[in-house]
């Protein structure tokens, strides 16, 4: 673990004109100073990070970047080795799932490395530090705001009955989502949410034929992992809680993606802790189901990834160093 988080911090940190939204943020770090204290356009959590670090640490946008991908690994490695009983398994998941989360994000990155950290005080019932980690998350990327309720969703208990009535209202939602994004945009991106609105509705891939296309994955891990849900005793209290989470990012990404994947962001803070159900429904599988698990699981993985790298359209693919700027 430890020489895969320091190659990785090693590749996040030495890119240069690689990434999403590159050049976005090499404008806003460039200008910083010109720009008025809580009115930068991006998070004040994320403008303290990076007036401070200018000020105090570098003014050379590299030792930035080594900066995000220390602070993103930092915290998402000694999780994922706490918490999972096969950490390499994760962390495969975890970079056939997201890049950018691997190391190579920057703000909403940040942010979520900080609500999968939360994952130990929600499993230890810890509220008050879990409510300080994930405000100091919202700070960074307002999106984080939509995991606050993660808190008490750890701890429900699906029967039939509930199923049904949230399973219709999910349906409902999916209708009311360019409504409700019009009220929660800001979540995603400020100052963002009319043009991602706009798009959604130029975008020519029919937006519900999107939706299952993005649902497939999740819910072919759902069906894998349904099976190890178990309210009959308390062992299993921590499995049942990751299910539960992951369920709800999955409901998320069914409201919100129609209108435009990009909203699909909102459901990433939930999404992140399928790299922990996983290994643990495998630990728990007999050996003819762990057999099944690590196929499905391992030729799905890398398809998805196969399929990120060939769609890069030049964000992370070539790599490009800042050795050669």
């Amino acid at each position: 673990m430890t020489f895969l988080g320091v190659t990785m911090i090693i590749f996040a940190g030495m890119r240069w004109n690689t990434g999403t939204d590159w050049g976005s943020y090499r404008s806003y770090f460039t200008s910083i100073e010109r720009r008025q204290w809580g009115g930068s356009g991006m998070e004040i959590g994320y403008e303290i990070i990076v007036r401070f670090f200018k000020m105090f640490i570098s003014s050379d946008q590299t030792p930035f970047l080594f900066f995000c991908s220390i602070f993103i690994i930092g915290f998402t490695y000694p999780t994922v080795y706490k918490h999972s009983p096969f950490p390499l398994f994760t962390l495969f998941l975890l970079i056939s799932y997201s890049l950018v989360g691997s190391g190579f994000g920057v703000r909403q990155d940040l942010s979520i490395a900080l609500t999968l950290y939360s994952i130990t005080f929600i499993k230890e019932r810890s509220f008050y530090k879990y409510a300080v980690i994930v405000f100091i998350a919202a700070l960074i990327h307002n999106s984080a705001v939509i995991f606050f309720p993660a808190y008490y969703i750890y701890l429900f208990k699906w029967n039939t009955a509930k199923f049904l009535i949230i399973s219709a209202v999910v349906i409902a939602f999916i209708f009311l989502s360019g409504t409700l994004m019009q009220t929660f945009g800001a979540l995603v991106a400020e100052r963002k949410a009319e043009h991602y609105l706009e798009m959604g509705m130029d975008q020519f891939e029919n937006p519900y034929v999107a939706l299952m296309k993005g649902l497939s994955g999740r819910l072919l891990f759902l069906s894998i992992c349904v099976w190890f849900v178990n309210y009959k005793t308390g062992e299993n209290k921590y499995y049942n809680g990751l299910f539960n989470l992951y369920v709800f990012g999955i409901i998320l990404y069914a409201i919100f993606s129609p209108i435009n994947l990009i909203f699909s962001r909102l459901a990433r803070p939930y999404d992140i802790f399928q790299i922990l159900i996983i290994p643990l429904a495998y630990f728990q599988a007999k050996r003819i189901y762990k057999i099944f698990i690590v196929v499905i699981i391992v030729a799905f993985s890398i398809l998805k990834f196969s399929t990120i790298i060939r769609n890069d359209d030049g964000v992370n693919i070539p790599y490009k160093s800042a050795l050669s700027r």
